[in-house]
């Protein structure tokens, strides 16, 4: 938005300066011809060359300072841009860990509900086989789904 404000000052100054010269240009050349009728007029505001210089001048003066303002406000929008990505990394980063947590927890628990439940079975070395068989295939299961969970939560805090 800033850079459209900039190139419209600018263009705004050019145009000015552009139709100021143009009035110069006009009034030497009619003042140069053989009308002396209207060479001897001779405009009402004074010397044209010091308000072409004014006017450069104070275009120059306020392309300056508008660019000075773009840029203060370019600096400050980026400043705001780098704070809530870093908010928004951090808080991601955190539901991921907590995911993941959670997800070790739980596998942690089904380990030890199957290992008990094999224990107590009467052929104990295949059930029990079995068991932590199904107990890792649950723990990864049960990490899939928390990590599945804290990547949405993080993606949709970074508006993804």
């Amino acid at each position: 938005m800033n850079n459209n404000v900039i190139k419209s000052v600018f263009f705004a100054a050019v145009v000015l300066v552009a139709g100021i010269v143009a009035m110069q240009v006009v009034y030497n050349n009619v003042a140069g011809s053989d009308a002396e009728g209207l060479a001897g007029i001779s405009p009402a505001a004074g010397d044209m060359a010091g308000s072409i210089g004014e006017a450069a001048e104070g275009a120059a003066s306020s392309i300056t300072e508008a660019a000075g303002e773009a840029y203060d406000a370019a600096s400050e929008a980026a400043d705001t841009a780098i704070e809530a990505t870093t908010e928004a990394a951090s808080d991601a980063m955190d539901a991921a860990t907590e995911g993941a947590e959670d997800a070790a927890e739980a596998a942690s628990e089904m380990a030890e509900q199957a290992t008990s439940a094999a224990e107590e079975a009467p052929a104990a070395g295949d059930l029990e086989e079995a068991a932590q068989d199904a107990a890792e295939e649950a723990a990864k299961d049960a990490a899939t789904d928390a990590a599945e969970e804290a990547a949405e939560g993080a993606a949709s805090k970074l508006g993804m």
